[in-house]
């Protein structure tokens, strides 16, 4: 990845609104970077967390410290883990009401765990924002996707990104508070800025981590810009796919062929995979694409496990520490899973888009589904995009069963 510098942000700082929770008789960058310093005791404990989370996501640890003295000043105004009167989850503030953010919390407040999901976050708006606005600079689209953050991509429409946030000056404040953190507090830089993702899919892991919204609640479809599925260029599933169902033929029929073998199955969880595709703004089709390719709606599993219990659910949410290291979060059929499942795909179309921005909007999708296989670090420029995906033809494959779904059984 190749986020902008943190030190090249051009802020104004802490509103007056904001820096009255000190009681400060200032405002603008001093003012932030008091807060940030006041701060700086407690966000000791966690600088280690801090920097392998940076490290995992490629984003600046000054930039995750400032998010926490931002939201919760380093833990210190949370209870017992909650803020926001019970909506909000941990250090970076999860928003978990299912009327907002609909987050299932991860892990302890304080634990990198918690880091991670909320990181993840980050990193999914900045792939928003980067498709939202493509003109804008790094600079700017990194201080929108930290307002994003804090109030959801729908609500950035200007190069005025704080105007709806909280105190009209979130990503300003941030920014301030994350530049005085880069200063003054030694985090352990190790990672270095490659298209590498989390979790080191380059080297074969499945599904590294992704996430949605923070605090603005699920996406609704009118707010996404997804590709028509059934607009997509597809060549199918490979002969080595086809095999499985011991067909004599390959590609698109193959793929729809399958497809429709597993549609009796698939017709059990319709109501789960359209209100999840509800949510994210993502083709109900497309998901059942990917169970119909990832576990044949199930039927490949076993109590609910798959490749050799490395992965979980319909979807095969990687759950190995040395592959995606998700947490398993719900029945294996459950919307719950899918919903997980979902964030992890959402997340990837929006580093794909992010990573290449000049690649058409088709491309970007059948990118962030080949991701959701093999991980951002096996989708290359100059390659076919399923060039390193299983059987060579995941995206294609789970495109064309899309089609299916979204054309003959009405997904």
């Amino acid at each position: 990845m190749s986020y902008a510098d943190i030190n090249d942000i051009q802020t104004t700082g802490a509103s007056q609104k904001t820096a009255r929770q000190d009681k400060l008789d200032y405002a603008g960058i001093s003012a932030s970077h008091t807060m940030a310093k006041t701060d700086s005791g407690r966000m000791e404990k966690y600088k280690t967390k801090i920097s392998r989370v940076g490290k995992k996501y490629e984003i600046d640890p000054a930039l995750i410290a400032a998010i926490m003295s931002r939201e919760t000043r380093a833990g210190n105004v949370l209870n017992n883990g909650w803020g926001d009167n019970g909506n909000a989850w941990g250090l970076m503030q999860v928003d978990v009401n299912p009327n907002g953010g609909g987050h299932t919390a991860r892990g302890e407040w304080d634990s990198e765990e918690h880091l991670c999901q909320a990181t993840e976050i980050l990193v999914y708006f900045i792939g928003r924002i980067t498709k939202k606005f493509p003109d804008w600079s790094k600079e700017m689209k990194l201080k929108g996707a930290i307002a994003a953050y804090n109030t959801g991509d729908g609500r950035v429409h200007s190069e005025d990104v704080d105007v709806h946030t909280t105190g009209d000056d979130y990503s300003n404040d941030v920014v301030a508070r994350a530049q005085w953190y880069k200063k003054n507090f030694r985090f352990e830089y190790l990672y270095k800025h490659s298209p590498v993702c989390p979790f080191s899919p380059n080297t074969g892991q499945r599904h590294a981590k992704s996430s949605l919204i923070h605090s603005t609640g699920p996406i609704q479809e009118d707010k996404m810009s997804y590709p028509n599925i059934m607009d997509v260029p597809t060549n199918g599933a490979s002969a080595v796919t086809a095999a499985q169902d011991q067909q004599g033929y390959s590609k698109v029929t193959a793929s729809k062929a399958m497809a429709r073998t597993d549609s009796d199955r698939m017709e059990k969880y319709r109501s789960k995979i359209k209100r999840v595709g509800h949510s994210y703004g993502i083709d109900p089709a497309l998901i059942a694409g990917i169970i119909s390719r990832e576990s044949r709606a199930g039927n490949q599993l076993e109590n609910g496990w798959g490749d050799n219990r490395k992965a979980w659910g319909l979807m095969q949410v990687d759950v190995t520490k040395g592959g995606g290291g998700h947490p398993r979060i719900g029945e294996w059929d459950s919307e719950e899973h899918l919903r997980q499942a979902t964030g992890i795909l959402v997340g990837f179309i929006g580093v794909i888009t992010n990573k290449f921005p000049n690649w058409s909007r088709n491309d970007q999708l059948k990118g962030g589904i080949a991701a959701y296989n093999q991980g951002d670090g096996n989708v290359r420029d100059g390659y076919g995009v399923d060039h390193f995906t299983t059987g060579g033809d995941y995206s294609n494959d789970v495109v064309a069963r899309a089609q299916y779904y979204k054309e003959s059984c009405g997904y």
